[in-house]
C-alpha cells in the first residue's frame, strides 16, 4: 500500500508521497488559457520549463487542463480557474479535476502506469468532517482514477480514504514520530489550534485526542479576505479599477509589500496592510473569547496554516498569551501530520 497525502487549501495544495512534498496553487486552467505562440520550438529559451503539466482526466474527457507549482506564471489571473469557495467546494468539477491532478502528480514519481493500492490521508475544515458533503467526497477519492499526464495514461485505484481535521494534522506533526508513537502531551493536555488558511481560520480544541465541540469553531474569513480588502484600499487610494487580489498575495510571498501590476505600475501596501490586518485580528479574538470563555483551561495555544507568517505578530501583541508555539513550516505541518498518519495505516496493512 502507497501513502499519499494531500491538504487542498484554498490558496495552495499540499501534497506529498514517499519520494517528494510539493506545494502548488490551489487553481487550474484549460491549456487554451495560456496562448498560442509562432516560435516555440525555435529555441530552448522560448521553450523553458515553467513548473507546470498537461492533464487529462476522465472527468472532463476532451479538455486538457495545464496545473503545477508555477501555473501563476504563464497564465493571466483571469483565466485561472480557482477552486475556492465556500458553495459546494467539494462536489464541483473544477474541485475534483484538481484532486485527480494531484493524485497523477504524486503517481508520476513511480514506474509503474497503475498504482493498485494507495491510501490517501487530507482533511477538511473541522465543522465539515463527517459531513454529507465530506463523505461524497470521499466516494470520489476512494475509486480508480484515469489520468492523462503530459500525455502518459496512470491508472491510480484509492483504496482506503481517511478525512480528518485539518489542525489535527498539525498536532499529528507535532506529537507524532514517524513510527506512529504519540507523545504523551498530546494525550492529556488541552490544545487549542488556530490554523490561519486562506479561506478560512479555525480554532479547534483538543483533549485526549478529542475535539472538544463547544470550544471549538470554524471561521469562513481568512487570508484571501486580507488581500481582497487591500486591494480595494489601494484602488480607492491610487484611483485605479479591478486590481486582481493576487498582486498582494505575491508582494506578502516575495516579502516586498509591494503590488506590482507591471514594471510601470507599482503599489506599496505595508501601512494599508498593518490596518487591515489589525482589525482582522481583533475581530477574530473577539469571536474566539465568545467561544473559548475560559482560556485558562487550554495549557497550549498553537498557531498553524500558511497565513502565520502574515498574522502571527499582530496576534500575539493582541492576544497577550505567554503560552502561544508557532509552528515550524506551518504551511506545511497540517500535510506532515497527514502523511504520519497514511504511512502508520500503511505500514500496519503491510505487516497484518
Amino acid at each position: 500500500m502507497l501513502a499519499f497525502s494531500f491538504d487542498v487549501g484554498n490558496g495552495f495544495v499540499k501534497a506529498r508521497n514517499d519520494k517528494r512534498s510539493m506545494i502548488a496553487p490551489s487553481s487550474i486552467a484549460k491549456k487554451e488559457s495560456m496562448g498560442s505562440s509562432s516560435i516555440t520550438g525555435m529555441s530552448s529559451s522560448f521553450d523553458a520549463s515553467f513548473g507546470y503539466r498537461e492533464f487529462e482526466s476522465s472527468l472532463d474527457d476532451g479538455t486538457t487542463y495545464i496545473w503545477g507549482e508555477e501555473i501563476a506564471d504563464v497564465v493571466d489571473p483571469s483565466s485561472l480557474l480557482p477552486t475556492y469557495t465556500h458553495n459546494h467546494r467539494y462536489t464541483q468539477k473544477r474541485f475534483k479535476l484538481l484532486c485527480s491532478f494531484i493524485l497523477a502528480e504524486l503517481a508520476s514519481d513511480y514506474k509503474e502506469d497503475e498504482l493498485r493500492d494507495v491510501i490517501v490521508v487530507t482533511g477538511l475544515p473541522s465543522q465539515e468532517v463527517g459531513t454529507t458533503e465530506a463523505e461524497d467526497f470521499k466516494r470520489f477519492l476512494q475509486q480508480k482514477h484515469i489520468v492523462k499526464i503530459n500525455g502518459k495514461q496512470l491508472f491510480i485505484h484509492v483504496t482506503d480514504v481517511r478525512i480528518i481535521e485539518q489542525p489535527l494534522g498539525t498536532l499529528l506533526h507535532q506529537y507524532m514520530n514517524e513510527s506512529g508513537q504519540v507523545h504523551k502531551e498530546f494525550l492529556n493536555n488541552t490544545l487549542t489550534v488556530i490554523d490561519f488558511g486562506a479561506g478560512t481560520t479555525i480554532m479547534d480544541t483538543f483533549k485526549n485526542v478529542k475535539r472538544l465541540e463547544d470550544k471549538s469553531e470554524t471561521y469562513y474569513e481568512g487570508m484571501n479576505d486580507i488581500h481582497k480588502r487591500i486591494a480595494k484600499r489601494i484602488e480607492r487610494e491610487h484611483g485605479i479599477k479591478g486590481l486582481d487580489a493576487s498582486f498582494v498575495e505575491e508582494g506578502f510571498r516575495n516579502n516586498t509589500m509591494v503590488a506590482t501590476v507591471s514594471e510601470r505600475k507599482k503599489y506599496s501596501f505595508e501601512d494599508i496592510a498593518k490596518d487591515i490586518i489589525t482589525n482582522f485580528i481583533e475581530k477574530l479574538i473577539s469571536d474566539m473569547d465568545a467561544v473559548l470563555t475560559n482560556r485558562d483551561s487550554i495549557d497550549k495555544f498553537i498557531l498553524t496554516g500558511g497565513g502565520v507568517h502574515i498574522v502571527s505578530t499582530y496576534f500575539q501583541d493582541t492576544f497577550g498569551e505567554d503560552s502561544v508555539l508557532i509552528v515550524e513550516n506551518s504551511q506545511e505541518a497540517n500535510l506532515s501530520g497527514f502523511y504520519k498518519l497514511a504511512s502508520t495505516i500503511s505500514r500496519k496493512e503491510k505487516a497484518s
